[in-house]
């Protein structure tokens, strides 16, 4: 018995007459050239979808945009591998008809083309949404880290820029004084390793890099910042399980029913704690519903940000932080925690775990504008408690005081709905809704950093990313005919 065997290559041999005959029904690709096809780039205001009277003709973005899309859809994102695969991806030749942009053409579209592309992804969060695909009642919020096209070395304090600057002067300097020997040596000696050109080479080099980061130190005083990123300076420090890195933050809204992506927002803010309100208000409007309901993580919780979200008809579910309490001391213990003191609206007063009163006693304003009523015993009250436990309960001599927000409600009946077992349960299902996004886009399909530089740019990326990912999740759901019957019927 042989082993299967190709055919021979210099045999002639019959292919099909059209391309069209190698893609099947159900490939992708006749999706996403569909989809494209419905869009109207001048509305979406493409570049170049209007052309124009003069000049060379630019491509269709339609064109270039069926091109991303099967990028991102395959994991091949630069412009020079895409340029490749169009000129050997029988896929390819297909969608785009054998055309074949160069590589600056295709790496020109995703820089200038960052809302119509957000704008697309819109787009098709509709299609999904006439298709039901969308619950319509949860959405689980939470973030993500991506690295940035930024070394960690690249990131500069004062200090750090000093040291920089320190070193590349004692390097100019060093090449300066090469020059000088190069020219007194006898032109019968040792040639030099290094020759006059390269030399001049270098410290123009050198030069050119020292007045940046003199620029970088002006910028530096001249804001609030403590550290600046010198090859992509719109990226923050952000730190995760895997530590600190240059990086961008992407905010998602997924939705329960099938973990599709209703919204996001691409960020450089290393902390979530003010974007709760913003993105569940987002998700409403883009479902389209009256009522919400929105889970997340114990990082989201914001106290005005709850308030936002109950205004805006969403209720809220996410895990209320511990109280603080003192390193040194360990205090309060947990049997006096805030939440041990029990309010009663009709004396506006408060009892503590031990039955003592505190009252209403002063209020204050915090820096973000909230209203904060504080309650206190007394002095004498918490010295002379009767079980003499004032040591567990404050650290403070003039006893223990209680803080309350003006909207302290809202808070209350967060509370009351995690400790009900609906509540609980929905907390337990955020991470199986939300994380899936995430997991698809950076474990499996390997998209944990961003090829471009500049948050304008890099938003081109994230609006891909997203897009790409509901397209195929609903390609999963209910296939590429469906959805192509859909846009025809539509």
């Amino acid at each position: 018995m042989n082993h299967i065997t190709g055919i021979p290559r210099e045999q002639i041999t019959m292919f099909p007459e059209a391309i069209d005959d190698y893609i099947s029904p159900e490939n992708p690709v006749r999706f996403l050239d569909a989809f494209v096809d419905s869009l109207d780039s001048i509305t979406l205001g493409f570049e170049h979808a209007v052309v124009s009277d003069t000049g060379r003709p630019p491509y269709h973005p339609k064109d270039l945009l069926k091109l991303y899309l099967y990028g991102y859809l395959n994991r091949i994102r630069t412009s020079r591998l895409l340029e490749r695969e169009t000129k050997r991806n029988l896929e390819l030749f297909w969608l785009l008809k054998r055309l074949s942009p160069d590589h600056k053409t295709i790496a020109d579209f995703r820089t200038n083309n960052a809302d119509p592309l957000r704008d697309v992804f819109r787009h098709f969060v509709q299609t999904c949404q006439k298709l039901s695909l969308f619950s319509n009642e949860l959405v689980a919020v939470d973030s993500t880290k991506f690295k940035a096209h930024n070394a960690r070395d690249r990131v500069k304090d004062a200090q750090g820029l000093d040291k920089s600057i320190a070193s590349i002067s004692e390097s100019i300097a060093r090449y300066f004084q090469q020059l000088d020997e190069n020219d007194a040596a006898d032109e019968t000696a040792t040639p030099p390793e290094l020759t006059k050109e390269q030399l001049q080479e270098k410290i123009f080099a050198l030069s050119e890099e020292k007045a940046k980061l003199g620029e970088a130190k002006t910028q530096l005083k001249q804001t609030d910042e403590k550290y600046v990123s010198l090859t992509d300076p719109d990226c923050r420090l952000i730190k995760d399980r895997h530590g600190i890195e240059p990086a961008y933050r992407m905010q998602t809204a997924v939705d329960s029913k099938h973990s599709l992506i209703v919204d996001y927002q691409l960020t450089n803010d290393a902390a979530d704690n003010n974007h709760l309100s913003r993105m569940a208000t987002a998700a409403r409007e883009t479902l389209g519903v009256k009522y919400l309901t929105v889970c997340a993580d114990a990082g989201y919780y914001d106290t005005v940000d709850v308030k936002n979200c109950e205004d805006n008809q969403i209720t809220t579910y996410m895990p209320v932080p511990e109280p603080k309490i003192s390193k040194k001391k360990n205090v309060p213990k947990p049997e006096y925690y805030y939440d041990k003191f029990t309010y009663d609206k009709a004396s506006d007063t408060y009892r503590c775990p031990q039955g003592q009163i505190l009252q209403y006693y002063t209020r204050k304003v915090k820096s973000d504008g909230r209203h904060i009523r504080i309650y206190w015993a007394g002095k004498d009250a918490c010295t002379n408690c009767p079980a003499r436990l004032k040591e567990e309960c404050t650290t403070s001599p003039r006893g223990r005081y209680i803080h309350r927000w003006e909207h302290e409600n809202v808070l209350e009946r967060l509370r009351e709905r995690l400790g009900q077992t609906a509540g609980r349960n929905i907390i337990k299902r955020r991470k199986e809704i939300v994380e899936h996004p995430f997991g698809v886009l950076k474990s499996i399909w390997g998209y944990r950093a961003f090829l471009l530089k500049g948050l304008r740019k890099v938003r081109s990326e994230a609006a891909l990313m997203n897009l790409i990912y509901n397209i195929r999740r609903a390609i999963t759901i209910i296939g590429t005919k469906r959805l192509i019957a859909h846009l025809e019927s539509g």
